[in-house]
């Protein structure tokens, strides 16, 4: 129960790495648990947590690739946890990367904006989600 409890904990940190061990081991467990009680369950937990894990590693190393080929600036940002720009954030949107990875991002860079209306529109036309828009501005407040 405990371990269940900590990848509850995990699943709020949104890289494809955490995702991932926490479906592996959600999914592992459960079948585990379905079809040889707690040992079975276990050990099934444990090796999907360890196999999520490596899917979403290789999950975020293609993000990384696709940033790195796409717009270099951002990642280099990133890398050196600088925040990020609003055009930033409508690179990382129109290469792919995911809204949680997106959102990650803008937690881990600590990154602050006063959205203008004007900013706004050229997010929403540039195809940046409702919720990404949305979180940019609960950061600004």
């Amino acid at each position: 129960m405990r371990n269940l409890i900590l990848l509850f904990i995990l699943a709020g940190c949104t890289t494809n790495t955490i995702t991932g061990a926490f479906t592996g081991g959600l999914l592992g467990g459960g079948i585990g648990f379905l079809a040889d009680s707690s040992k079975g369950g276990v050990i099934a937990s444990a090796a999907g947590l360890a196999l999520g894990s490596i899917v979403g590693t290789v999950l975020d190393a293609q993000d990384r690739l696709v940033i790195q080929k796409n717009s270099p600036r951002t990642l280099d940002r990133m890398d050196r946890n600088d925040p990020l720009t609003i055009n930033d954030v409508i690179k990382l949107s129109q290469n792919g990367i995911s809204d949680d990875a997106i959102l990650h991002y803008l937690r881990e860079t600590l990154s602050f904006y006063a959205l203008t209306q004007i900013q706004i529109r050229r997010l929403q036309d540039s195809g940046v989600s409702q919720r990404v828009i949305h979180a940019m501005l609960e950061l600004g407040r």
